[in-house]
């Protein structure tokens, strides 16, 4: 399974204020920690903050990539300013995501020539000027058009993500269902994989890590393919390496062993 590491996002109020002071420090211990925890991608979304997203964007990029020179970023912004600005300041010998297109034909139009050109990984959220889909036939129905657009415009399907956009079950407890459901059928498009930002599912709720670590775990089973999250909670990293386990993903449990022998998983 693919990893992202969330926490280099500018809705938490540390790192809002690491951008604001321009804490180098901060950003790059954070990405650090990511990454040795195991996330193969980091994340970076600064749209939330007073200063100029596509500025902010470059200084954070230009950040991480000075102290680790293969690092992997995941592009996180609505902004194909700021997405265009941030592919233009990346020099780091890894790969890159945009996160995210929808079915929106301006974002797409405006988005997807960039990933072409950079051989990019592309996330897709199955939404559109309609807004946010309840059912999973509706998720699969966008996710399938977004799917034909992208492949007769030149994309390689197999760098594409899609996010079935699961929302707080304290507020649409059936939608989780529906995220479920949703993902086998999107899977069936070909070479389509799915992506979750895993924290969404338990916005307002206390012992968040608990709802988000189960719900990954029945997510893995209905075949998520990658997911945005903490790699520092070691709650969620242990039902992320059982999961694997019992779903047979973990080849003869290696990944499972090596992880309890490197004190990762939670007692």
């Amino acid at each position: 399974m693919l990893i992202i590491g969330e926490r280099i996002n500018s809705t938490r109020k540390e790192v809002q204020e690491a951008i604001k002071k321009r804490n180098a420090s901060f950003i790059l211990r954070e990405a650090d920690r990511q990454i040795r925890a195991g996330a193969q991608f980091v994340d970076v979304n600064c749209a939330v903050t007073s200063g100029d997203e596509a500025q902010d964007i470059d200084w954070l990029i230009s950040v991480i990539q000075s102290e680790i020179r293969d690092v992997n970023i995941c592009i996180d912004s609505p902004n194909y300013v700021a997405i265009t600005k941030a592919i233009g300041v990346y020099k780091a010998k890894g790969r890159l995501m945009i996160n995210s297109i929808t079915g929106d034909e301006s974002r797409i139009k405006h988005v997807l020539p960039l990933a072409i050109e950079h051989d990019t990984k592309l996330v897709s959220l199955t939404m559109d000027s309609s807004g946010m889909p309840g059912t999973a036939e509706e998720r699969f129905e966008i996710a399938k058009r977004i799917f034909d657009t992208v492949r007769k415009g030149g994309f390689n399907t197999e760098s594409l993500y899609f996010d079935p956009l699961i929302r707080p079950v304290s507020t649409e407890p059936s939608q989780a269902k529906e995220f479920l459901r949703s993902i086998p059928m999107i899977k069936s498009l070909g070479n389509a994989k799915t992506i979750c930002g895993l924290s969404n599912i338990s916005y307002g709720l206390p012992n968040r890590s608990l709802i988000n670590s189960v719900f990954l775990s029945m997510a893995i089973e209905a075949g998520l393919d990658a997911a945005i999250l903490d790699p520092l909670d070691k709650n969620i990293i242990s039902h992320l390496k059982a999961s694997r386990t019992i779903m047979g993903l973990d080849e003869f449990c290696a990944d499972y062993i090596k992880a309890f022998r490197e004190g990762v998983l939670s007692k």
